[in-house]
């Protein structure tokens, strides 16, 4: 599979079971000591900045996500963690180069991740919750063109984590699901807002391939198939409860 690059913005779901909360990225309803990790997208070794991403606005899709098969295990599911790109910017843009962010704000951010059986004929799940995504750091002088320093390298995003919670839901899974993610931006979205937002500089992280379970090719789902201008997969990670209650 070929190398993906980071991705820049060209700026200017509802379902079986659902639930509205304000999270954190770090939320998990069930122990970790009672989940097994049946597909993993993540980087290993923690979070990095950033990853290569795509976003709605940019990039003119309503959803995005893929066809993957989990590794033998539970398939009770007990939640879902999604890796996000921030490109937005409390004041300011990216774009413009004059990026202004308090350190720890964020914005609040409806988001639906939306679970199919394999020939995305049956819905099996939907979880809609709204998150507090951070925005990106401030411009940094060491950079010199708008980018923001972590100590070692420049960046335009800044990657984050959120964490939808399927816990006390009942969600079995199939071996092999379709998924997709998805919120509304300006122009795009299932429900385009028709206003600027920090949705709008919003991407989705991006992956080479899983590091456990599989997917059947290079490319990702966008707007519900499979789409050879998305390379690689999403950056998630399925999490099934050992317990039968959850």
């Amino acid at each position: 599979m070929k190398r993906l690059v980071i991705a820049g913005l060209v700026v200017v779901a509802v379902g079986v079971v659902s639930g509205s909360a304000v999270a954190s990225d770090t939320s998990n309803a069930v122990s970790k000591a009672n989940t097994s990790v049946i597909y993993d997208s993540t980087p290993s070794g923690g979070l990095p900045a950033n990853l290569p991403s795509y976003g709605p606005e940019a990039y003119a899709f309503a959803s995005l996500g893929d066809k993957i098969t989990f590794t033998g295990g539970p398939r009770r599911l007990a939640n879902v963690v999604a890796t996000l790109s921030s490109w937005a910017c409390e004041h300011g843009t990216w774009w413009e180069k004059n990026c202004v962010t308090t350190r720890g704000a964020t914005f609040s951010q409806p988001i639906t991740l939306t679970i199919w059986n394999e020939d995305r004929t049956k819905q099996l799940a939907s979880a809609t919750q709204t998150f507090n995504v951070p925005y990106r750091p401030s411009a940094s002088p060491e950079c010199g063109d708008g980018r923001w320093w972590n100590g070692t390298s420049c960046f335009n995003g800044l990657a984050n984590q959120v964490t939808f919670d399927f816990a006390g839901k009942h969600v079995t899974l199939s071996s092999t699901v379709v998924y997709e993610i998805s919120y509304n931006t300006s122009h795009y979205g299932p429900n385009p807002l028709h206003t600027t937002g920090p949705y709008d500089s919003l991407n989705i992280a991006m992956a080479d391939a899983p590091r456990v379970g599989s997917t059947p090719d290079d490319y990702a789902w966008a707007n519900g198939a499979v789409n050879a201008d998305f390379e690689g997969t999403p950056a998630v990670q399925f999490n099934a409860s050992r317990l039968w209650k959850v």
